[in-house]
């Protein structure tokens, strides 16, 4: 197979990506909220414990599949720029530490899940808010990766305006969701979940548009 249909294929990481988040999401059930008692996020911890365990498998699995979908990006930033790797470093640099943060907060919440009999009530909030706080840490690696693509595509076209254009309103919305790094007010929760949804549909779109230009690229 050669290196094109590689690429053509490893895009299909992008739908691979978002299929098992949004899996994992629903698995995990309802999370609780800043106002809910510390017997009532133990109590989603031991109703959830399965689908939190389930779901930080499938988040694993997405993680190996975005990185193949990353490659084909990386290779039409790094072309786009002539190799002179400025904003595809920022890309990257910004796409690894988010997958890293990501992990972090996915690995504390699976913990508590597999260890809930011996956790108490109080350690049940602490460690959810930790990792809610850690998850909140991503935002700018997120934002920067985000942003460094789409500004790249808007200089050199290598996706389409609108594309890029889409791909900037994620990247606002984890900066602004990254306050979470100093509070677990649910309104800042919100626009970690409007950055996760509208990150998913630019997924979505580039990779569409990867597929489709992978063999005349």
């Amino acid at each position: 197979m050669d290196d094109k249909k590689w690429e053509k294929w490893a895009v299909l990481g992008g739908v691979g990506f978002v299929i098992l988040n949004v899996v994992g999401v629903i698995l995990q059930g309802t999370p609780p909220k800043k106002d809910d008692s510390n017997a009532k996020v133990l109590e989603w911890f031991t109703d959830q414990a399965s689908g939190i365990r389930t779901s930080a498998l499938l988040g694993a699995l997405s993680l190996f599949v975005l990185l193949l979908w990353f490659g084909s990006l990386w290779r039409r930033m790094a072309k786009a720029e002539g190799n002179n790797h400025r904003l595809s470093v920022v890309s990257l640099v910004g796409f690894l530490g988010s997958g890293a943060m990501f992990a972090a907060s996915t690995a504390i919440l699976t913990t508590v899940a597999i260890r809930v009999d011996g956790v108490g009530e109080d350690q049940a909030r602490f460690f959810y808010t930790m990792s809610m706080v850690v998850l909140s840490l991503a935002g700018p690696f997120i934002a920067a990766h985000l942003a460094a693509t789409n500004l790249l595509a808007l200089r050199t076209g290598f996706l389409p305006k609108w594309n890029a254009m889409l791909g900037l309103l994620p990247a606002l919305a984890f900066l602004v969701g990254s306050v979470g790094a100093m509070s677990d007010d649910d309104a800042v929760m919100y626009f970690g979940l409007i950055g996760f949804v509208t990150w998913m549909i630019w997924i979505l779109a580039t990779s569409v548009h990867l597929w489709k230009t992978a063999d005349t690229y």
